[in-house]
C-alpha cells in the first residue's frame, strides 16, 4: 500500500504544481481514502482548496494534517496563514508560534510569523521577528523589504530605508522592493528618489496596478494632477474594483476641473463603497474650483450633515462661506475644525482672513505669526501675511519688505535653479520670447489691463507665451487666445514640469501677472526657468523674491528709490496699466445729492478689508466734520446684520453717527456701474488704495481722494489722479485728507468743476491709451533685455 499511496501522492503533488487543481485535488482524495491517516494528503488537500479560494476548506484539511503531525512545522505555518486569511488572527498566531518553536531558523516560517502580527496589528513584534529573518545566513531582498515596511509603519523611516536599500541590492529585480522602497521615499517628500523608483519599477512591472498607483501617487505629489488622474485612470481600469484608486482618480480630475469625468469616477467610487460624505464633499470641491459657489455650499453642507468629523468638507465649507460673507457661518465652520483638531492650519489660516475681511488687520496679522511658529514652511502663511500687512496702516514699508524676504530666504529661494542661461542668443535687437503666467486671462480685473495691451503690442518684435493656469474659459479667453502665438493651459502642471516648459519654450522675458494671488504660480517662478523675471499687476507689492528681477510701477521718485521691494523698479513711462472695456453706463448729470435730494454721499466701493484703522478713523473725522452726509461701504457680509453692526460700531468709536454709515453686499456689475451715479465724492482706503475700482470711479465722472503712502499699493490712487489732472486731490498727510473731503463736501460749485468732463479727461489720457501702453510695455522688455545682454 505505501508504494501506491507514494504514487499518489506524487502525481497529485506534479499536478498542483502544474495548477492543474482538479486532477490533483482528485489524486489526494484518493490518497486519503486508500491511507486516512497520511497527512500529506490531507495538507496536500488543504493546498488545492486554497489555490481555488477555498480557504475554509483548506483550514479544515490543514488542521487535519496538523492533527496527524503536530510537529511538522510547514503544517503549522500553512495552518497559520489560512486562519490568518479568514480573520482568525489570534488562533493563526498560535499556530505560526508553534511554527516558530519547530524551526526558529526557517525564514519563510519567521515571515509568515510576521505577517501574522501586522494582520493584528502588532509592527513591532512583526519588525522584532523580520530582524531574526535577516540575521540567518543567506537572507532575502524580500526579507528585507518586509523589515523595511514594518519599520516605516512605525514611523522609523531611517531604518526603513537601510533595510529597504538592502532589500533592492539584494534583488534588484524584485518589484516589491522598488514599490516599498518607492512609497518610503514618497512619504518623506522625496520626489526625485521616489519617480526613480517607478521608473525602475515601470521597467520591471509595467503593467502591474499596484506601480500604476504609485507613479500617479508621485505625479500627484509633484502637482502633475494631470499627468496623476492619466495614470490613475489607466490604473483603475487594470482594477476595476479598487475603490481608493476610483476615488484617487476622482480628487485628481476635481482638480484638473474636468467635471463631467471627476463625478462619473465619484459615482464609481461610491458604488465600490466609498461613503457618501466623500462623495459630496469632492463635488464642492469641483464647484468652489470653478467658482459655483451656490452649488459649492449645498453640496458642502451635506457633506458636513452626513458626517460631521469629515475636516476636508469642513475646511472647504469656510472657505465658501467667506466667499458669500457669511461671517457668522465663517467662525462656525472654522471652530468646528478646531474642536476636533484644535492646531489645524488651515482653520486658523481662514479665521485671519475672516478677521481682515472685517478690517481687522492686526488681529488677522497676530493670528498669522502665531501660526508661523508652529509652521514656519508654509508658505501660504507668508503671503497671507503679506496680503493682510498692505492693508494695515500699523505696517510699514520695511515691514513688508522684511516678511517677503523671510519668506523667499526660507521657501522659495532654496528652490531656485542654477541655470546661467550662458547658451541664451544675445542679440540685443533680436525678437522676443515673452511668457505671461497668469491664471486670470477670463473675465478678471487682470485680464481687463492685458488684453489692451496684447492687442497692439508688435508681433514683429515679441513672440507672444501665454501660460494660463485656470481650468475655465469664457468669451474673454477667447478674445484673448488668437493674441498669442502660443497658448498653453498648465493647470494640473507641476511646477517643476511648468518651469521645464517655460525653458523648453526659452522665454527671454517671463512675466508673472498673479504674484501671491489665486492661481498663482509662484513656486515655479522662483525655479527661475527665464533669464529675466518680472511682476505686474496680480499682487501690488513686493515679492521678495530672489528670482524675480523686476517690478512694474508708476513713474513716481518714491517707487523708482525701490527701498520697498526686492526687485527692481522699472517705472512705465505714463501709467501703471490700461483699463479695457469699461461699462457703457451713462454718467447722470450733476451732483448727486443735487439731483436726487438724498445726502452728500460719500463712498468707497473697494473691499472693505482695504479699510486700515487709521482709515477708519479718518473717514469718521470726515462724517463727524459733515454730520448729514452719508459714507457708502461694501463688505463681504455687506447684508448680515451682526456683521453690519460690527463694521458701524468701529466709526461709533470715533465719534462719527453709525447711522451714517451705509454698507452693502457684492452686486451685479451693472449695479456696481450705476452706484457710481449717487457718489459725489469718493474716498480711497490707504495704504491699500483702490486700483480698478478707481479706473472705474474716474471712468463714472466721480473724483475721490487719496493719501498716498511708501509702497505701491499705496500710490496707485496718485498715479490716476494725476493722469486726469486732479492733482489737488492727492492729500499730503492724514489731515490735508479729511480737510479735502469736508471742503468739497462743502463747496458743491468746486466739486463739479471736478467731475465735469472726467471721463472725457479720461479717455484723453494714457489711462485709456491702449497703443501707447504696449509701446511702453515694448519699450520696458527691450531695456530689460539689453541691460540683461549686457552683461558679463
Amino acid at each position: 500500500m505505501s508504494v501506491k499511496l507514494n504514487h499518489l501522492l506524487s502525481r497529485a503533488e506534479k499536478a498542483l504544481g502544474k495548477d492543474e487543481h482538479t486532477r490533483a485535488g482528485a489524486l489526494y482524495e484518493e490518497a486519503v481514502t486508500l491511507a486516512p491517516a497520511a497527512h500529506k494528503g490531507w495538507f496536500g488537500l488543504g493546498q488545492v482548496a486554497a489555490a481555488i479560494g477555498q480557504d475554509d476548506t483548506a483550514a479544515t484539511f490543514f488542521a487535519h494534517a496538523v492533527e496527524l503531525q503536530p510537529d511538522n512545522a510547514r503544517y503549522r505555518q500553512t495552518l497559520g496563514e489560512a486562519l490568518g486569511r479568514l480573520g482568525q488572527t489570534k488562533d493563526g498566531l498560535a499556530h505560526l508560534l508553534a511554527a516558530r518553536r519547530l524551526a526558529p531558523k526557517n525564514a519563510d516560517v519567521l515571515c509568515a510569523l510576521a505577517g501574522g502580527y501586522v494582520k493584528a496589528g502588532d509592527w513591532h513584534n512583526a519588525k522584532a521577528v523580520l530582524q531574526e529573518a535577516v540575521r540567518l545566513p543567506h537572507p532575502l531582498g524580500a526579507h528585507y523589504c518586509l523589515l523595511g515596511l514594518a519599520c516605516q509603519q512605525l514611523g522609523e523611516l531611517d531604518e526603513a530605508y537601510a533595510a529597504l536599500k538592502k532589500g533592492t541590492s539584494l534583488a534588484p529585480n524584485f518589484p516589491d522592493a522598488w514599490l516599498s522602497l518607492g512609497h518610503l521615499h514618497l512619504q518623506k517628500l522625496e520626489l526625485d528618489k521616489a519617480a526613480e523608483a517607478v521608473r525602475r519599477l515601470e521597467a520591471l512591472a509595467p503593467d502591474r496596478t499596484a506601480t500604476l498607483a504609485l507613479a500617479g501617487d508621485v505625479a500627484w505629489a509633484r502637482g502633475d494632477t494631470r499627468e496623476a488622474a492619466n495614470i490613475y485612470r489607466q490604473a483603475a481600469d487594470s482594477a476595476p474594483g479598487d475603490a481608493e484608486l476610483q476615488a484617487r482618480l476622482a480628487t485628481t480630475l476635481v482638480l484638473c476641473g474636468e467635471a463631467i469625468a471627476a463625478i462619473d469616477a465619484m459615482q464609481r467610487a461610491h458604488e465600490l463603497g466609498i461613503p457618501e460624505d466623500w462623495i459630496l464633499e469632492q463635488l464642492g470641491t469641483l464647484f468652489t474650483m470653478k467658482y459655483w459657489t451656490p452649488l459649492a455650499r449645498e453640496n458642502l453642507v451635506m457633506a458636513v450633515e452626513r458626517n460631521p468629523d469629515n475636516l476636508a468638507a469642513w475646511s472647504t465649507l469656510l472657505m465658501v462661506y467667506a466667499r458669500t460673507g457669511e461671517s457668522d457661518k465663517v467662525w462656525e465652520a472654522a471652530n468646528a475644525i478646531l474642536d476636533k483638531e484644535p492646531e489645524n492650519l488651515y482653520a486658523r489660516m481662514n479665521l485671519s482672513t475672516w478677521y481682515a475681511d472685517q478690517g481687522r488687520q492686526e488681529e488677522a496679522m497676530e493670528l498669522i505669526r502665531r501660526c508661523l511658529k508652529t509652521d514656519p514652511d508654509t508658505r501660504t502663511l507668508y503671503s497671507k501675511g503679506l496680503w493682510v500687512m498692505l492693508s494695515d496702516s500699523s505696517a510699514s514699508a520695511a515691514d513688508i519688505l522684511q516678511m517677503a524676504q523671510a519668506m523667499d530666504a526660507r521657501i522659495l529661494k532654496p528652490r531656485r535653479r542654477g541655470n546661467d542661461f550662458a547658451a541664451r542668443d544675445r542679440n540685443p535687437a533680436r525678437r522676443l520670447k515673452i511668457g505671461w503666467l497668469s491664471s486670470d486671462m477670463r473675465q478678471h480685473p487682470v485680464s481687463a489691463f492685458v488684453l489692451p495691451c496684447l492687442r497692439h503690442l508688435d508681433h514683429g518684435a515679441l513672440e507672444t507665451f501665454i501660460y494660463y493656469n485656470f481650468s475655465e474659459e469664457d468669451a474673454v479667453t477667447r478674445e484673448i487666445k488668437p493674441l498669442a502665438e502660443h497658448w498653453r493651459t498648465v493647470t494640473g502642471i507641476g511646477d517643476d514640469a511648468l518651469a521645464d516648459l517655460i525653458e523648453r519654450d526659452e522665454i527671454d522675458i517671463l512675466i508673472d501677472l498673479n504674484g501671491y494671488t489665486d492661481g498663482g504660480r509662484a513656486d515655479t517662478v522662483a525655479r527661475k526657468p527665464a533669464p529675466i523675471q518680472a511682476t505686474w499687476l496680480g499682487f501690488p507689492g513686493t515679492s521678495g523674491m530672489s528670482a524675480l528681477d523686476y517690478i512694474l510701477i508708476p513713474p513716481d521718485p518714491v517707487l523708482e528709490k525701490g527701498h520697498w521691494c526686492t526687485e527692481t523698479p522699472w517705472p512705465l513711462p505714463d501709467c501703471y496699466g490700461v483699463r479695457a472695456d469699461i461699462s457703457a453706463t451713462a454718467i447722470a448729470p450733476g451732483l448727486p445729492c443735487e439731483r436726487t435730494a438724498q445726502p452728500f454721499t460719500f463712498a468707497s466701493l473697494n473691499h472693505f478689508r482695504k479699510a486700515s484703522a487709521q482709515t477708519i478713523a479718518l473717514w469718521s473725522r470726515i462724517l463727524v466734520a459733515v454730520p448729514t452726509a452719508r459714507l457708502v461701504l461694501v463688505a463681504i457680509g455687506g447684508k448680515d446684520d451682526a456683521t453690519i453692526k460690527y463694521f458701524k460700531s468701529r466709526f461709533a468709536q470715533h465719534g462719527a453717527n453709525p447711522d451714517q454709515v451705509e454698507f452693502r453686499g457684492y452686486v451685479s456689475q451693472q449695479a456696481y456701474y450705476e452706484s457710481y451715479n449717487e457718489i459725489d465724492l469718493g474716498l480711497d482706503p490707504f495704504p491699500f488704495n483702490g486700483g480698478t475700482t478707481s479706473y472705474d470711479s474716474i471712468w463714472m465722472g466721480v473724483p475721490f481722494v487719496t493719501w498716498p503712502g511708501e509702497h505701491l499699493s499705496a500710490r496707485m490712487g496718485k498715479a490716476i489722479l494725476e493722469n486726469v489732472g486732479l492733482h489737488e486731490l492727492v492729500a499730503s498727510s492724514p489731515d490735508d485728507y479729511v480737510d479735502i473731503a469736508v471742503r468739497l463736501a462743502r463747496d458743491h460749485e468746486r466739486l463739479k468743476a471736478l467731475r465735469a468732463g472726467l471721463r472725457e479727461k479720461m479717455l484723453a489720457s494714457p489711462l485709456l491709451d491702449a497703443p501707447r501702453m504696449a509701446r511702453n510695455l515694448q519699450e520696458a522688455f527691450r531695456g530689460m533685455w539689453r541691460r540683461w545682454c549686457e552683461k558679463p
